[in-house]
């Protein structure tokens, strides 16, 4: 998306557009039945706005100085919307929270309310999507039969009353579903966790809010296209110098924009979460109440990942085997890491011919490969700080390039660390725009990737067992007596 904006559009780093920001009170302040406005645009010191695969609706706050007594001429209650939009110079992809070209924001929550001067008061307005308020006021009270991604349109459109765009993958799940009186976003939560793709060999759906509006989801989805290709990166990103020119010697604005100002590594491996969670291996143990059996069925991380699609794959954008995050080695006396199925045992009913015409909700298929994949996939979480940017959002994948902190010997060499630099996806964006103090917008992008661009090494001897000292017993009495 980077790459399609002139660099003329962009006047500097972090520069946007923002109309006017409205507060539309619950009543009609002038008492003739018209929508009202008040204009609080030179109140707004700075505003954030937040999208997380994890979370289902876009949220944000705003931060207010107010020295003209905006809650005592109106009283705010918790029922106003918010009206404004934002975007990046040179891109009509952006937030359109106006009445009539958009979906305002619920403002839910005033806090942080505080004495910043005097007769000046400073607080923070929370807002979120009208959907999220609508959620906490219904249930699902009817039965759903037939596709999922059926049930969830069905469920956005009536019960969470959106009018927004909703981009569903289709999926192979058909089943027949009687929620237990669950709010609509419980609901779509039980449905997204089971639902197998059309496509992929995927372990669960996401249904989550961006810019462009709701989204039903599997990871593989994300990563690649149907036919299995890999997605092409939204940007790259690089902590490296702001200062590039083209060979004109004039100043590349594009490039400034893919410049990471900071970054950590948030998480790298837990061995003992992934063991714990079954992402190395498990065993499930099924229960059909109607045939009166059981059944076992193990999943091996290493067997597994050559079924389903990867952030990073090979150089024709298909397929990579062996570059996972789990190195294949001998672990124990000939035996991989993803050889103790024991270790983690999942329970899970699957009684058949619940109903005529249609399956259950196949968790007995998805359980193991859900929990392997989405916690791998969040061994490697990254936090980088850049220039602010409308048109990516969660969801996307970009590239960020991680330097390699070693020393340079000859000036081939490449700085780069070749396993955490490569295709990354955005699981979590900040938009931070500041009004009124450096008038500028940044963001903060959350980062995650369940493969390397390099195998890791893999090793066939046993280095584990028998290299440590054989310690003794001893028994507590028997020490009391010798001392």
């Amino acid at each position: 998306m980077y790459f399609n904006v002139s660099n003329d559009a962009l006047q500097k780093v972090g520069s946007f557009n923002v109309s006017n920001i409205h507060i539309i009170p619950y009543h009609s302040q002038l008492g003739d039945n018209q929508v009202s406005r008040i204009d609080i645009t030179d109140l707004v010191i700075e505003f954030s706005i937040y999208e997380n695969i994890e979370h289902h609706f876009l949220t944000g706050d705003m931060t207010i100085l107010d020295g003209v007594g905006l809650l005592a001429k109106t009283p705010l209650t918790g029922f106003e919307r918010l009206e404004f939009k934002l975007n990046t110079p040179g891109l009509q992809k952006g937030y359109d929270f106006s009445v009539l070209t958009g979906h305002p924001m619920f403002i839910y929550n005033i806090d942080n309310r505080t004495q910043a001067a005097e007769r000046t008061n400073a607080y923070t307005l929370r807002f979120c999507s009208k959907e999220r308020i609508n959620n906490g006021q219904v249930k699902v009270v009817r039965s759903m039969a037939g596709p999922v991604e059926e049930f969830i349109m069905t469920m956005c459109r009536e019960e969470l009353g959106t009018k927004k765009d909703i981009m569903l993958e289709e999926s192979s799940t058909i089943t027949k579903y009687i929620p237990p009186r669950k709010s609509p976003i419980g609901c779509i939560r039980d449905l997204a966790l089971n639902t197998q793709s059309k496509k992929f060999n995927n372990g669960g759906y996401h249904f989550y809010e961006t810019s462009l509006g709701f989204n039903f989801r599997s990871y593989e989805s994300m990563f690649c296209k149907e036919n299995g290709v890999a997605r092409p990166v939204m940007a790259r990103f690089s902590p490296k110098s702001s200062r590039i020119r083209d060979q004109k010697g004039n100043k590349t604005m594009i490039s400034d924009y893919q410049v990471c100002t900071t970054y950590r590594v948030k998480s790298q491996f837990n061995t003992v979460r992934n063991l714990n969670e079954g992402v190395f291996c498990s065993k499930m143990i099924t229960h059909d109440q109607f045939t009166k059996t059981f059944n076992e069925k193990e999943f091996d991380y290493h067997i597994e990942y050559e079924k389903q699609n990867h952030l990073e794959q090979d150089n024709q954008g298909n397929k990579a085997d062996g570059n996972g995050v789990v190195p294949f080695f001998n672990y124990k006396e000939g035996k991989t890491i993803s050889d103790f199925k024991d270790g983690t045992i999942f329970y899970v009913p699957n009684t058949t011919k619940q109903f005529e015409d249609y399956e259950q909700l196949p968790e007995d298929k998805i359980l193991q490969k859900r929990r392997s994949q989405r916690i791998a996939l969040t061994s490697i979480i990254l936090e980088i700080e850049v220039p602010g940017f409308t048109g990516i959002n969660a969801g996307d994948v970009v590239h960020f390039t991680y330097p390699s902190l070693t020393r340079i010997h000859h000036a081939n060499e490449r700085d780069t660390d070749p396993y955490m630099t490569g295709r990354y996806l955005i699981t979590g964006i900040r938009h931070m725009v500041d009004i009124k103090g450096r008038k500028e917008h940044r963001m903060t992008l959350e980062l995650v990737k369940d493969s390397f661009n390099i195998s890791l090494p893999e090793e066939n001897i046993d280095l584990f067992t028998g290299q440590e000292r054989e310690g003794d017993s001893y028994l507590q009495y028997e020490l009391d007596k010798s001392l």
